[in-house]
């Protein structure tokens, strides 16, 4: 299990800063949790690695209805800014398939923050980025239609693919609620692309 955490945690350009050394530290205080992440309201306590599936971070609405702020996928983290703030999360992590997580308990995370300025620097590039992505998403719902959200989501998972081939890994309802859609007015879009011979 040892070898697995060094692994991921090398992997990841968050933690590329650490020396060996600290690495093993810091994996020596990691654990393993399935798919219960973190709800809204509770303690952030610390942040998640995702190592396996797919993680919504989702808010309901008093009505119960689901907004999808935003999707996590193998090797992205989760939770780092609550954490930071040393409060509550803000909203709720749910796994939308089968999720194995590596769970980095917050005083494990600050000593090395402490110890290591230039870790600290690449995870406020890291929490600058999400931040960014999260205003693209507001001016695209604010601003663009069904075809256009779409569109912008479609192209944002070819560039991070690579390929030709995009692959959704999560379900019609899910992808409708990140998007701000009706689920019907989804699956309408994607017909049409598809006469349109655009996927």
């Amino acid at each position: 299990m040892s070898n697995e955490r060094l692994e991921v945690l090398g992997g990841l350009p968050l933690f590329e800063p650490l020396s060996p050394d600290e690495r093993e530290r810091l994996a020596a205080g990691c654990r393993m949790r399935g798919a219960t992440l973190f709800r809204e309201r509770e303690r952030a306590d610390g942040m998640h690695i995702v190592l396996r599936g797919v993680v919504k971070v989702v808010r309901f609405a008093p009505d119960g209805r689901e907004m999808v702020l935003h999707l996590v996928r193998k090797g992205n983290t989760i939770g780092e800014a609550a954490m930071f703030q040393k409060g509550t999360f803000p909203a709720s992590a749910v796994a939308v398939d089968d999720v194995e997580t590596l769970f980095l308990p917050a005083d494990a995370l600050f000593t090395l923050v402490t110890e290591n300025p230039e870790m600290a620097l690449r995870m406020l590039a890291a929490l600058s980025l999400r931040l960014r992505m999260f205003a693209h998403k507001l001016a695209a719902q604010g601003q663009g239609g069904a075809a256009c959200r779409l569109a912008t989501y479609l192209l944002h998972r070819r560039q991070i693919g690579g390929g030709d081939c995009i692959r959704l890994g999560v379900s019609r309802e899910v992808l409708a609620n990140l998007l701000g859609l009706a689920r019907e007015t989804l699956s309408r879009q994607l017909s049409r692309f598809s006469e349109a011979g655009l996927v």
